[in-house]
């Protein structure tokens, strides 16, 4: 099922790349290819058509990243017991510290009066 998702992934990310390429705004230079498109998409010609299929587009992708992030999180989760392990029978004693001494031989610097 991931697998499958993450393949339309990238499906609807190539094709929203596709589309916003496409997209022809006013001014735009490549217009004058698309004018025969009048005829197909109406009177306001490609744009608006392309414009409603870019944000579908991007719906569906908005929606697919955040099942992927859903099913990726519930998938890697960390499975913490509920209740804490009786503690174990074999228990290791404490390491002892050995005391610290010092030696009567360290000079001191004299103090200042």
């Amino acid at each position: 099922m991931e697998t499958l998702m993450i393949i339309f992934q990238i499906i609807l990310a190539i094709l929203i790349v596709l589309i916003v390429l496409v997209n022809v705004t006013k001014g735009s230079e490549y217009g004058a290819v698309f004018r025969g498109a009048e005829a197909i998409f109406g009177g306001a010609g490609p744009t608006s058509f392309l414009n409603k299929v870019t944000i579908f587009l991007v719906i569906l992708f908005f929606l697919n990243s955040l099942l992927l992030t859903k099913l990726t999180s519930s998938k890697h989760k960390l499975h913490l017991p509920d209740k804490p392990q009786a503690e174990s029978p074999m228990k290791t004693p404490p390491v002892p510290t050995p005391p610290i001494t010092t030696p009567k031989d360290i000079p001191t610097p004299p103090s200042r009066q």
